[in-house]
């Protein structure tokens, strides 16, 4: 098969949208499939990037510059509240709600135009069997939506995280752009089983297929034979609903020692509560890695550390977080500041070792911990792996499988139309 993939997040950067398009393209190749992957070029947007990355592995990569539509919503967001201080009155809004009022679907349709140009270039020399698009952004599957009439050639979009479904940024306005996708679209993947039930509702007649991300291997469990409890965090915190706030609180009151180890951005509200909790000998800092240097650095750690906020009002979390599936796959104890909903569930389900905290219990936050730096005086922290039935599951291998499976049955079943026309 000839693929064209279009994944905004790919190589070089360093996330789980580009670890995920990485994982399918390497498969495809590898299975002897032609892969071409459309990515954004403007590196400098992004501070987590592998300039060594091999991007050979993966297919050809063709680099997309979007177009610098920064403007379009920055400016109007300045104004709208300028005319509420004019007022003397205090905009209600956040500056990332104001903005929505602005976009044409989201922040990076600056994408769409240049893409579609090099892909219908791109199409004169290869023409494409399949149109894979991943998402977000969801502005990308109106790339495909089009390429996909204007070549008569089957769609499949890949929802990493839910759009008109999602918990945590519920947009009710978007269903119709998101209906419009999916009429044109011959699958849709999606990530967690909350997602899998809800679009099997929605579009009963459309091919929904359940594809999570996958663990790329576990930990060797090397210890540098620290005498600190050490917790470990991989990811980024956005200062509103992913915040460091609760675990710090609780570090600054523990009269034990204990340190934390945070890979990602150093973001302004996390140095602003290091500095509030004089947590500047418990909390080392570290830019965002490479999966092997990440898994190196977990690898050091005696407790894996993962947090989410809390969904919209009146939802439950439908995202399945990465991490949890890492973190299980490296046996190691796991302390889990979740809300109910599916990323909770799953570490219920697989995790050998789980130990649940909550802000709104301050009080068995601090127990959890005081807990583990027993256990780990003890030396039982030890490494449990999960059952066999979870690797399974979750290995690249079976995962990557599902995937050309799948754009082998739409390939399939659309010449099939075809032939039958």
């Amino acid at each position: 098969m000839n693929i064209f993939y279009f994944s905004y997040f790919s190589p070089p950067l360093l996330n789980v949208g580009a670890n995920r398009s990485r994982r399918f393209s390497e498969a495809l190749t590898h299975s002897g499939h032609r892969v071409v992957v459309f990515r954004e070029a403007r590196h400098h947007r992004f501070v987590n990037i592998n300039d060594k990355v091999n991007t050979e592995v993966i297919g050809e990569s063709v680099p997309v510059a979007s177009w610098n539509i920064d403007w379009c919503w920055k400016w109007p967001t300045i104004i709208h509240k300028q005319c509420y201080r004019l007022r003397h009155w205090q905009s209600p809004e956040r500056d990332g709600d104001i903005a929505k009022c602005y976009w044409l679907i989201d922040m990076h349709w600056g994408w769409i135009f240049p893409s579609l140009y090099k892909a219908w270039l791109k199409s004169q020399s290869i023409k494409p069997d399949v149109i894979v698009v991943s998402c977000p952004p969801f502005s990308s599957a109106l790339i495909g939506m089009l390429l996909s009439k204007w070549l008569n050639v089957p769609l499949v979009l890949d929802f990493r995280d839910a759009w008109s479904q999602a918990s945590y940024f519920n947009d009710a306005s978007r269903k119709k752009c998101e209906q419009k996708m999916m009429s044109q679209a011959d699958a849709l993947l999606v990530t967690s089983k909350a997602d899998f039930h809800a679009y099997q509702y929605l579009y009963p007649h459309k091919r929904i297929h359940y594809i999570p991300n996958s663990y790329d291997k576990t930990l060797d469990h090397v210890s540098d034979n620290h005498t600190v409890l050490t917790l470990g965090y991989s990811g980024t915190w956005d200062g509103f609903r992913r915040s460091a706030k609760g675990l710090f609180q609780q570090l600054g009151l523990c009269d034990f020692p204990i340190r934390f180890i945070n890979i990602g951005d150093a973001q302004d509200e996390m140095m602003k509560l290091i500095s509030e909790y004089k947590l500047a000998d418990k909390v080392e800092m570290i830019d965002s890695q490479p999966k092997e240097k990440l898994h190196d650095i977990l690898s050091q750690c005696d407790v894996l550390f993962i947090q989410k906020g809390k969904p919209d009002k009146g939802k439950s979390d439908t995202h399945l977080a990465t991490k949890a599936i890492d973190y299980v796959a490296s046996g190691k104890p796991i302390l889990a500041e979740l809300p109910d909903g599916e990323t909770l569930n799953f570490l219920r389900r697989h995790a050998p070792q789980l130990y649940e905290v909550s802000i709104d219990e301050p009080v068995i936050y601090l127990q959890q911990l005081r807990r583990l730096q027993q256990l780990f005086e003890r030396k039982h922290l030890t490494v449990n792996k999960p059952s066999s039935d979870f690797y399974n599951q979750y290995g690249r291998e079976k995962l990557s499988s599902d995937f050309i499976q799948v754009l082998t049955d739409v390939t399939t079943s659309r010449f099939t139309e075809r032939a039958k026309t």
